[in-house]
């Protein structure tokens, strides 16, 4: 961050002392052309990585509420009664990849694994990783993570939870949502139950999670247009963007709570109500489609966030203040039945 800064103050700072350098004759006109390059390039260099934001005004992203409320609430006795937490992991990411321009501090975040109970069965949405790959890539390298806690019992408790589920989803194919089906001692058991679309299976970054390469060889993915009613209560949405196999995910409880699960399309919540894309850099890093990207925030900015008729709640993936304020209201559980 400090860098940045400095960069964005000494490159203009530059480029007018050569200019008045060679004003006053103590500068050659190929050392002033020289520097005003250099430092006009490392500038724009710096703007296009780090700053540039690419919110369009006007979203083009297709999601219809009513048809999925809908298609949700079929069969209203059957949906489900309330939703529940764990949290597999937690850690801190740099500012510069979670919002183009940077913020005062990095966000300290949580790896969540979330519980759907119904009357008589209970799905699982996301899937953190295991021990050795939270060790992988939890270093808080130059370009990554930094873990501060994995938490041993949970992952446990989180694959007791697989084992019983009904259905196993994820909302995109990076190994900090699959990685505990991929790492499981059980993974030939949960990939009977996994939903994973043929987008996720074919994304490239599905390959950091490690699975073992004859189980996703066997396995036969799921198809599906735009909408697909899973269950009563569950709706999945195709949205790619931060992935090639993104996808949202719609909840809504028996008391008529909504949720929108929306991975990492947003990392944080500042994503949205500050109309922010990922930084630049960060896209060249995971992979991501920018426009894509910034067609469903400004959907999500326009239709819920800034919408006073709407009250779904937003879940995106690694927000952990968020997921505090759900606890404590009482919206999300904080253990898994």
């Amino acid at each position: 961050m400090r860098l940045r800064k400095c960069l964005r103050l000494l490159c203009p700072i530059s480029i007018l002392c050569s200019l008045v350098g060679f004003t006053f004759s103590l500068l050659s006109l190929p050392t002033t052309l020289l520097v005003v390059f250099l430092s006009s390039t490392l500038w724009l260099f710096e703007y296009f990585l780090f700053e540039k934001n690419s919110i369009p005004e006007i979203s083009n992203f297709t999601l219809d509420l009513e048809i999925v409320r809908n298609l949700a609430t079929s069969e209203q006795r059957q949906l489900p009664t309330h939703l529940n937490s764990l949290i597999v992991a937690e850690g801190e990411i740099p500012d510069w990849i979670v919002v183009a321009g940077g913020a005062p501090h990095n966000f300290h975040i949580s790896f969540t694994s979330f519980q759907v109970v119904y009357k008589d069965k209970t799905i699982i949405i996301e899937c953190p990783f295991n021990k050795a790959l939270y060790d992988k890539f939890c270093r808080f390298k130059l370009l990554g993570i930094k873990g501060n806690a994995f938490y041993e019992k949970n992952f446990n408790i989180m694959q007791k939870a697989l084992l019983e589920a009904d259905f196993i989803l994820v909302t995109h194919e990076y190994w900090d949502h699959i990685g505990g089906i991929a790492q499981s001692p059980y993974i030939n058991e949960l990939m009977r139950k996994a939903v994973l679309t043929s987008e996720q299976i074919s994304g490239h970054t599905i390959k950091m999670a490690n699975f073992p390469q004859d189980v996703l060889d066997d396995y036969i993915p799921f198809e599906y247009d735009q909408y697909h009613v899973l269950v009563p209560g569950i709706v999945l949405i195709k949205a790619p963007g931060h992935s090639y196999g993104s996808q949202m995910i719609y909840v809504q409880l028996k008391n008529g709570e909504e949720f929108l699960f929306i991975g990492d399309i947003a990392w944080n919540l500042i994503n949205i109500k500050h109309l922010t894309n990922h930084s630049r850099i960060g896209m060249l890093i995971r992979y991501e489609n920018g426009g894509l990207l910034g067609h469903q925030l400004r959907w999500l900015f326009d239709n819920i966030w800034n919408n006073p008729e709407e009250s779904i709640n937003l879940v995106a993936s690694h927000d952990l203040k968020q997921l505090e304020y759900y606890r404590r209201s009482g919206l999300i559980g904080d253990q898994f039945a």
